[in-house]
């Protein structure tokens, strides 16, 4: 198996004190054949210690199929430490589960826009830093998160809002085949903490991972508090949004492992619609009308009566199209994202996580 190989590789690399080659590491495995070029499914339907344990050759795979890491001359050993730990482990807890997901996302992420010291910094610090996601973090040490709880607990519960979201995904993929329906109750949020700065979230089998790191620092920004709130509610809103679509897109292709823009073999089977750019900014248009920066937005004078009249409606089960212009927010351009599975903030510098 790869994961078993690259450990090999690893312990051999680091014992003679060499560096760890990603292309050395493919070619000795055979990656390049044609059978092998292609994603491993990883089913969404199993139980959290298969996924973890069988997300191993999943992620693996992944990365030898990234093609900026085959580019990457080769990573210290002491970077990889942490993934060759997580690679060996045995015993999962819920933590070891939000781990493995956010090592999928990172092993599917796009780089092609960064030049190759920056794509190298970003997985440097994917590597060294994904040992930082803790999920044991207590909502009770800021009462906003208890509410962004429960405004997520709302959210759930009221079919407009989930019917967006269905409606959305309907465009994309059909309904899987035994009719099975999704219910979004049974959805998870799950605040984490890391050393991530800029990535807001991401998703995994019924749970929605929500960083508290960037939450934190926008309650430090030197705008009033009820700005702050208002903006900070409406983000998280919109990475709601976003991420739960990407559950609902794997849980209808029963594989944790999808990226919509290469659903190829699903279209051949008839499972799948079309591919699109990136699922979640397709159904946060659906929501919003628009993509909205709202992290950008504000340190902007935005129109606070209008959002917040916006909010309020939300809250009670009323869906309006956002007007941006009237907002005055900014508004996103999704062609300069980086094709990725979690939810983060645009900088020029990406790699900086």
């Amino acid at each position: 198996m790869a994961a078993r190989k690259f450990l090999a590789m690893f312990t051999e690399a680091e014992q003679k004190g060499q560096f760890f080659s990603f292309k050395d590491f493919i070619c000795a495995i055979g990656f390049l054949t044609p059978d092998k070029r292609s994603k491993l499914p990883l089913n969404y339907s199993q139980s959290m210690s298969e996924i973890i344990e069988n997300s191993k050759e999943s992620i693996i795979r992944n990365f030898c199929l990234n093609p900026t890491l085959e580019k990457i001359p080769a990573f210290d050993t002491c970077v990889l430490r942490d993934l060759a730990e997580f690679f060996a482990r045995k015993n999962y807890s819920e933590n070891d589960l939000a781990q493995c997901l956010f090592l999928l996302h990172i092993s599917k992420t796009d780089c092609h826009k960064l030049d190759e010291n920056k794509a190298f910094s970003y997985f440097c610090n994917s590597f060294s830093n994904f040992h930082s996601i803790d999920t044991q973090f207590d909502i009770t040490q800021n009462e906003l998160f208890i509410e962004l709880k429960s405004i997520f607990s709302n959210l759930m519960s009221t079919k407009v809002f989930t019917d967006t979201i269905i409606k959305s995904i309907d465009k994309i993929v059909s309904q899987k085949n035994n009719t099975e329906l999704f219910n979004f109750k049974n959805l998870k949020l799950v605040f984490f903490s890391s050393k991530f700065r800029t990535v807001y979230g991401y998703s995994g089998k019924d749970r929605l991972y929500v960083n508290v790191l960037p939450i934190f620092e926008n309650l430090e920004k030197h705008i009033s508090q009820d700005k702050k709130l208002t903006v900070i509610k409406l983000n998280f809103i919109r990475l709601i949004v976003h991420e739960a679509s990407h559950v609902l897109l794997r849980f209808r292709l029963d594989d944790l492992n999808l990226s919509s823009p290469f659903l190829h073999r699903q279209i051949k089977e008839g499972k799948a619609l079309k591919n699109v750019k990136e699922c979640g900014f397709e159904t946060e248009k659906d929501f919003f009308k628009v993509c909205v920066d709202w992290e950008a937005s504000m340190g902007r004078n935005i129109n606070l009566k209008y959002c917040k009249e916006y909010l309020d409606k939300i809250l009670i089960g009323v869906l309006l199209d956002f007007d941006v212009q009237l907002a005055n927010a900014f508004k996103l351009n999704i062609e300069d994202f980086h094709s990725s599975g979690f939810s983060f903030r645009f900088e020029q510098d990406l790699f900086i996580l």
